[in-house]
């Protein structure tokens, strides 16, 4: 076996591995110890538990993190960092200052921290609004080009613009007119052409209607990224409304997702019903209406009113869309009891990634075929 090949197997293994008699280097001897305090000794855990204060604690948890970020790339780092917290469940010691100071930000350790709702303690906002912003700018720089090309409305092909964007290149029509460009060699395009974009007279209302129970961390992540670039898009009107046993309406705040995550507060129960009767009186015209439903529809309140609200949302040409909970390995957790009643009635629901929702948003509005 290839020698290099040998450290990574070692690295991985840690002591499984000794059979492949290889040596580490000096660099790689310190990932080592690294790696072997996280998910062999699980000294970070012990040492939490058994010290008496929490000091010992923090500085045994604020070295590990130090050495992580110098030793591994960003991505191995996350993983590491979102194992620590996730695994051992080192929750006191996350809500420490001087340890937040030393986290990359990341969707895990973002996660925890709104399920302890951090973000409400005064000695560690900063930071964890620090966490915040870095995750927040990571997800749009992804999604938002996604939801750009789906939500702009159809090509107009019988039209150009002078908008440039790559989506609405006319590649026939820029070949064909610079042809004359030609000189046996290549084309030197004096102009490039761009379809333009249809819009509707009337922007469509999306209404993202947001389970803030406990379990919805990582949905609610997602979804207050994708409501603060929707907030934006011409074809849209948007309403953001978060829901567990009360029903908040955070529109105002839509553009900023930073904002809507620091106003959020995880825990409570689910009463999807009521947050639906707020979402129909928000729809002035129901048929250029969607309430798009992110939950896990563990409904704690009556079922029969919930299919009910359902039934007259529907009806009134309201288009439903419902999303399932998802976790960060994007795996789905809903209640299948609920889901299919629903789609028995007419409600669209599926389990997908937010890239993914974009062209169904797009479907349900039209824009696509």
């Amino acid at each position: 076996m290839d020698e290099q090949l040998k450290q990574r197997w070692r690295l991985v293994l840690g002591r499984y591995a000794n059979a492949l008699d290889t040596r580490l280097s000096a660099r790689q001897q310190q990932q080592d110890e690294v790696l072997q305090q996280l998910y062999q000794e699980g000294q970070l855990q012990r040492g939490f538990k058994v010290s008496a204060g929490l000091g010992e604690s923090e500085l045994a948890v604020t070295n590990w993190l130090e050495a992580a970020e110098t030793l591994f790339p960003r991505s191995v780092n996350d993983r590491l960092q979102s194992d620590a917290v996730e695994r051992f469940g080192l929750h006191q010691v996350l809500q420490q200052p001087q340890v937040l100071e030393k986290i990359t930000p990341s969707m895990g350790v973002l996660k925890q921290l709104l399920k302890l709702n951090a973000h409400h303690k005064p000695a560690i906002r900063q930071q964890v609004e620090r966490i915040i912003q870095g995750v927040v700018e990571e997800l749009l720089r992804r999604l938002r080009p996604t939801y750009i090309n789906n939500l702009s409305g159809r090509l107009n092909r019988q039209a150009h613009s002078p908008v440039k964007r790559l989506a609405n290149l006319d590649w026939q029509t820029s070949i064909r007119r610079n042809l004359k460009h030609f000189d046996g060699e290549k084309v030197c395009f004096e102009r490039v052409y761009f379809h333009a974009r249809q819009q509707h007279q009337l922007p469509w209302h999306i209404v993202l209607c947001i389970d803030q129970s406990g379990s919805m961390a990582t949905s609610l992540i997602y979804s207050a990224v994708i409501a603060g670039i929707l907030t934006r898009l011409p074809s849209v009107k948007l309403s953001l409304v978060v829901f567990d046993t009360q029903v908040v309406d955070l529109s105002e705040q839509a553009q900023d997702p930073v904002s809507v995550l620091l106003n959020c507060q995880l825990g409570g129960g689910t009463l999807i019903s009521q947050a639906w009767r707020y979402c129909q009186q928000l729809c002035s015209e129901p048929g250029r209406s969607v309430v798009a439903t992110v939950s896990d529809f563990e409904e704690g309140g009556s079922m029969q009113a919930l299919l009910a609200q359902a039934q007259g949302m529907i009806d009134s040409g309201i288009k439903m869309l419902g999303m399932t909970a998802m976790n960060h390995d994007a795996e789905p957790f809903y209640s299948t009891f609920s889901t299919d009643k629903l789609q028995r009635l007419g409600m669209e629901i599926g389990s997908l990634s937010p890239d993914n929702f974009a062209e169904w948003l797009a479907l349900t509005m039209g824009l696509r075929r």
